[in-house]
């Protein structure tokens, strides 16, 4: 299943929430790096006008709002790269300080930087190699739809060196981009249609996310220990698609919640109900032994 995933995920994930004609469109930053299929062209729609979604763009960056994404892991793999604190934190309010971003200012530790910006339209960020060829290009666009909706599109290519477009590790990577990418559109989407982010939801989707995965591990155990292993199979199936639901579909904290608490009632269910079946099967087997003695 996680080998299936691994393959067929990575079909899919790149076009994200965008229609074909969104996915094909030529936008700014095409003509920095040659686009392949891998390429990801992800698309939402704002329930906000564009002069509110734009001041939650202008302030993209580490240091500025932050990505409205998972902070505790851009923290972990900032820490990990350069050192330091942890500098990521996703702003809940308007930045006046942030909102005239400039080419040249970093977003991401000052590799990648702003190339270009279309106040109220768009945001162009790249990084280049030392030979001047761009490996990283990263593009939020806005524009209106209807009148009081914003359709959001955000395009990022980035080029591993050494890595194919097929590899394993390129998969891995989109994989991973496509989580935090996804997740990033979330907030921004939740902050510029008016709400905000309570500052402990990334600690309680951590432990709903642990909790599935201690469930999992828990059926796990009980597949090999106990002789009654079909419950214990489907039950560590449920949790296997229940961690990849929460991983790349993100549902609502409501809904992790119950499924979780579901999977903890069915692992306690059967983990009472697997020594039952063991005992049957013992008093059988004595029975069996008075009825037919030397059989066994």
């Amino acid at each position: 299943i996680l080998v299936a995933t691994l393959l067929l995920l990575p079909r899919w994930t790149p076009t994200w929430g965008a229609t074909e004609a969104e996915v094909a469109r030529t936008l700014p930053g095409d003509e920095l790096i040659e686009r392949v299929p891998g390429d990801s062209t992800h698309a939402a729609t704002i329930d906000a006008p564009p002069e509110e979604v734009w001041p939650w763009i202008a302030q993209i960056g580490d240091d500025r709002g932050g990505f409205y994404s998972y902070t505790f892991i851009e923290n972990l793999l900032q820490v990990a790269a350069a050192g330091g604190e942890a500098i990521y934190h996703n702003a809940n309010r308007i930045l006046p300080q942030f909102q005239h971003p400039q080419p040249g200012e970093g977003l991401v530790m000052d590799s990648l930087k702003v190339y270009d910006v279309e106040p109220g339209k768009w945001l162009l960020a790249a990084q280049s190699t030392e030979a001047g060829e761009f490996d990283w290009v990263w593009l939020w666009h806005i524009e209106p739809v209807g009148t009081n909706e914003t359709r959001l599109l955000v395009r990022m290519a980035i080029r591993l060196p050494g890595v194919t477009g097929s590899s394993v590790v390129s998969k891995v990577t989109d994989l991973g981009a496509f989580v935090m990418g996804q997740r990033m559109i979330a907030g921004l989407k939740l902050r510029a249609e008016g709400g905000t982010e309570p500052a402990w939801i990334e600690v309680v989707e951590i432990l709903l996310w642990l909790t599935s995965l201690v469930t999992g591990l828990g059926a796990a155990v009980l597949f090999v220990r106990r002789p009654a292993w079909q419950a214990p199979l489907l039950l560590g199936l449920a949790a296997l698609f229940t961690l990849l639901w929460f991983t790349f579909w993100q549902p609502s904290i409501w809904l992790r919640l119950l499924f979780d608490i579901a999977l903890f009632i069915l692992l306690l269910w059967v983990a009472r109900r697997a020594p039952r079946a063991i005992a049957v099967t013992k008093s059988e087997r004595r029975a069996t032994e008075a009825m037919v003695p030397g059989r066994w």
